[in-house]
């Protein structure tokens, strides 16, 4: 779901003279991205309002405007290219590691991470996008190499450094959790026990399991890709009902078969499922495997929303890609109606990013779609060029979606005490209303996105790993692969990067 379709063939490239800078001089952040390790927040700079500030001509770059790097392609590497400049035009993100303040938080002892390698080299890639450019023209720097960005990929996840056709959900996935393990601010996790309730839990309730997440994890990823969702499974036999929250770090929603609406894809994935035959929930009241119905609700919504557009269709049969069209706003993208509680801050998203697929399964190719914090741009980003333009296009490509949280002027930190404050705040405030749709009601279409973690009796609380590895566990059914620890990282040196164009 990789093959890039228009990348060409590998050929010697000849390396850019850069006029005499230090490193400092290139990295420097701009003030306004400038944080501190103990933040409270981070700005939501997505929220800037548009100036006179624009690119004058396409091969120029504007004095302030920084990230308009593209990636080479090294071979069916688009995945990742497009994967990271939507990451990289994540602007909390962004503030984040140009401020370095990764360098404070990796946890080397986290069994789970890369000992902050994988980290370290997303870090040094994302500074180098950003670095300050302002001396040269656009004909002058054309893209950057990520060779050892992949190459320190591919100890930990081999199939991404094969030079294969990759997914890029898959990616983005793997990454994140790489980066949120590398970077969990628990240095110790404690043992805890996720609750099952036999009663729809109350947001009191919804609390105490946030706190019980929170506990094990914390991280920049949690501050701003996470959610939380409600998993329900009703026995159609006793009718006995069983309740359990679930972090969530994207939207994997079906795509119809037909011209639609992101909403209605949305809402389509919020639909109660029947569960029949061995898919079905093993009842702890009847103690043996029964028919029943699913349903899953938003509970709280993350201040960055990726929604993940389904459109791989596989099994036993056949393997397909679903073209259908699926319109999507570039402002105000509303879950008002899709929450399940009232929400503290209104649930409302701007576009920032898109993530294309073109092509077929076999013979595709990506490209992303990114607004500029400078200059408030659009760019399409395809590999080593980059071009600016008024607005996405081909929504029937479109693939993986990046919204912002538009109604709150920062991003919180999540911490146990930031928790404890919201919820004694929101106690005040109102009671919330609790808006489940009845599980009994026959399911339209099957949601064939079902982790084996909802399904099954799972007594921990998940971690960001333990839920992008069990979904990247289950790739297709054709390749699997195994995470593994490197035995050598390559030297990481900050002064000796060169910078490449492509011929």
């Amino acid at each position: 779901m990789g093959a890039c379709l228009n990348s060409r063939p590998q050929v010697n490239e000849p390396t850019v003279k850069i006029k005499k800078m230090n490193t400092e001089q290139r990295f420097q952040p701009k003030l306004s991205r400038v944080l501190d390790v103990n933040y409270k927040q981070i700005p939501n700079k997505f929220r800037k309002q548009a100036t006179q500030r624009r690119v004058q001509q396409y091969n120029q770059f504007e004095t302030e405007s920084q990230g308009l790097f593209g990636l080479t392609n090294l071979g069916n590497t688009c995945f990742l290219n497009s994967s990271i400049q939507a990451l990289s035009n994540t602007q909390p993100l962004t503030d984040y590691f140009m401020s370095q303040l990764h360098i404070k938080e990796i946890n080397p002892e986290n069994p789970l991470s890369s000992q902050g390698n994988v980290v370290i080299s997303f870090a040094q890639l994302i500074r180098l996008l950003w670095q300050k450019v302002d001396q040269y023209t656009l004909e002058d720097i054309q893209a950057l190499k990520p060779t050892q960005f992949i190459s320190t990929i591919g100890n930990y996840n081999p199939i991404f450094a094969e030079g294969t056709q990759e997914d890029a959900h898959e990616f983005i996935a793997f990454l994140l959790d790489m980066i949120h393990e590398d970077l969990n601010r628990i240095k110790k996790k404690p043992y805890v026990e996720q609750t099952k309730f036999t009663k729809l839990p109350t947001n009191e309730d919804a609390h105490q399991e946030w706190t019980k997440y929170l506990s094990r994890n914390q991280s920049i990823i949690v501050d701003l890709f996470q959610g939380h969702m409600l998993d329900t499974l009703s026995c159609l036999t006793c009718k006995s009902s069983r309740y359990c929250f679930e972090p969530f770090m994207y939207l994997s929603v079906p795509v119809l078969s037909r011209e639609c609406d992101v909403l209605e894809c949305i809402e389509e994935f919020l639909k109660t499922e029947t569960l029949t035959g061995d898919e079905g929930w093993n009842c702890t009241k009847c103690a043996q495997r029964r028919d029943s119905n699913k349903k899953i609700d938003l509970w709280s919504m993350p201040n960055i929303l990726i929604i993940h557009l389904k459109r791989f269709k596989f099994n036993s049969q056949f393997r397909a890609k679903i073209r259908s069209l699926v319109r999507y706003p570039l402002q105000n993208l509303s879950f008002e109606n899709l929450v399940c509680t009232k929400q503290m801050e209104k649930p409302t998203y701007d576009l920032y990013a898109v993530i294309n697929h073109s092509g077929t399964l076999t013979s595709g190719h990506y490209t992303a779609y990114a607004k500029n914090r400078d200059d408030l741009q659009w760019y399409h980003y395809n590999d080593s060029v980059v071009s600016p333009v008024q607005q996405p296009e081909n929504q029937s490509d479109a693939y993986l979606l990046f919204y912002f949280k538009n109604s709150v002027e920062e991003f919180k930190r999540q911490t146990l005490e930031g928790v404890n404050v919201s919820q004694q705040r929101r106690s005040i405030i109102n009671t919330i209303v609790v808006k489940q749709t009845m599980l009994n009601m026959p399911s339209q279409q099957s949601n064939s996105n079902i982790s084996e973690n909802k399904r099954n009796n799972n007594f921990f609380v998940p971690s960001v790993s333990s839920q992008a590895q069990k979904r990247m566990l289950f790739r297709r059914q054709t390749k699997h692969f195994q995470i593994v620890k490197a035995q050598e990282q390559p030297s990481f040196q900050q002064d000796s990067i060169i910078i490449q164009e492509e011929n």
